[in-house]
């Protein structure tokens, strides 16, 4: 039954820490995706969605630039600035740990894109990003420069993966307490002690005379209840005993018995 109940613990308190995790999601705003090279607004369209893609298949709770600018409306001086008071102003409006600056330069087909990863965290979050990655696509298909963008993504939050300290092991399971004995043990020796009465109350019986034999019939009778009693008591408490110190349930392997 301890080992059962332990390993219930033990679940529980994976389910626990699995729900922690699932409640620290990745938060990511992206307050700036430029374009260079005035492509056409369905291009530039094409282009976030994959960007933003690529964060979300990964877990993460993404702003958009759309979502970020509606949140900030309020507080158009943090809307262009790096400055590590802004970082950190940003990150604690919008409930963010990063911040990610996109540049996309548009030539004809060919595609060059810049992501920068800020950080909102800590005492003073770094006015420099704490990644920078590049991809160029040359002579692409709208599909492939949107599959360029999910790999920016990818590689961007790369870096948050590998600065991430190390998931806390599992709680584990409570060990077992130990077996009590004490009481087992006590009733086994007032058990002992019953059967050394007993046997002296039938030690005391003298010889059968005219007014003795009745006497010792009632020492007889006393010194059997004593023997008996003490047997039960110290037959179930050496049972006991030895069950609890092998880990077992003395209740359960009675049940047994009897149902066998």
């Amino acid at each position: 039954m301890r080992f059962y109940a332990a390993v219930a613990l033990g679940v529980l308190a994976l389910s626990a820490t699995s729900a922690r995790a699932a409640t620290t999601r990745l938060r990511v705003s992206i307050p700036e995706f430029q374009l260079e090279g005035s492509p056409p607004p369905a291009l530039g369209i094409q282009l976030q969605d994959g960007f933003v893609l690529g964060w979300v298949r990964a877990g993460a709770n993404v702003l958009d630039p759309a979502d970020t600018a509606k949140r900030l409306e309020g507080h158009p001086e943090l809307q262009r600035c790096d400055a590590s008071p802004c970082m950190k102003a940003i990150g604690q409006l919008l409930d963010v740990g990063y911040i990610v600056r996109v540049k996309v330069d548009v030539a004809g087909n060919s595609y060059k894109s810049v992501g920068r990863l800020f950080s909102t965290e800590g005492a003073a979050p770094g006015a420099l990003p704490i990644a920078t990655e590049s991809k160029t696509c040359d002579v692409c298909t709208v599909a492939e420069a949107r599959a360029v963008m999910l790999r920016l993504a990818d590689a961007l939050r790369g870096h948050i993966e590998d600065n991430a300290p190390p998931p806390l092991p599992p709680q584990p399971a409570p060990a077992a307490p130990p077996p009590r004995l004490i009481g087992p043990v006590l009733v086994a020796m007032a058990g002992a002690l019953a059967i050394a009465a007993g046997f002296a109350v039938l030690a005391t019986n003298g010889s059968c005379t005219a007014t003795g034999c009745d006497e010792n019939r009632k020492r007889s009778a006393a010194g059997g209840v004593l023997i008996g009693a003490g047997a039960a008591l110290a037959i179930g408490g050496t049972y006991v005993t030895i069950v609890r110190s092998h880990g077992g349930d003395p209740v359960m392997g009675v049940a047994i018995a009897l149902r066998w």
